[in-house]
C-alpha cells in the first residue's frame, strides 16, 4: 500500500514537468495581418532559425488570434514574419519575449505594410 500512496503522489508532480516542457510560447496577433511564418534570431545577430509556427493547426495565425508555437527562451529578438496573402515579408527588431507569452501589435504590423 505504501508504494501506491509513492505512486499516487509522483503523478501529479509527473504530469506538471512534463505540462511545463511541452508549453511552448503563447503568440497573440494583433498587428493586422494573418502570419502563416514566424522566424527568430538574437536581436542583432541575422542568424534565423526554423518557423515556429511549424507545425500549429490552423496553418496561419489570423489577426485577433493566440496560437501555442514552439517555445523560445525569455530574450530580446529580431522577428521575420511571412504574410504571404498580403505579399508581405518583414523584420521586426528588438521584441521582447517572456519564454511564456508575445503579442504582435498593429504598431509593428504597420511598419511590415
Amino acid at each position: 500500500m505504501n508504494h501506491m500512496k509513492r505512486v499516487l503522489f509522483a503523478l501529479p508532480l509527473l504530469v506538471m514537468a512534463s505540462s511545463a516542457f511541452a508549453a511552448g510560447l503563447a503568440v497573440t496577433n494583433n498587428s493586422g495581418l494573418p502570419i502563416d511564418e514566424l522566424f527568430a534570431s538574437p536581436a542583432g545577430k541575422g542568424a534565423f532559425g526554423a518557423n515556429l509556427m511549424e507545425g500549429i493547426k490552423e496553418g496561419a495565425l489570423d489577426d485577433g488570434k493566440t496560437a501555442t508555437i514552439s517555445e523560445l527562451a525569455s530574450g530580446t529578438y529580431d522577428l521575420k514574419i511571412s504574410a504571404p496573402d498580403e505579399g508581405v515579408l518583414c523584420t521586426i527588431k528588438d521584441v521582447k519575449v517572456d519564454g511564456a507569452a508575445l503579442t504582435l501589435t498593429a504598431e509593428q504590423g504597420k511598419a511590415c505594410k
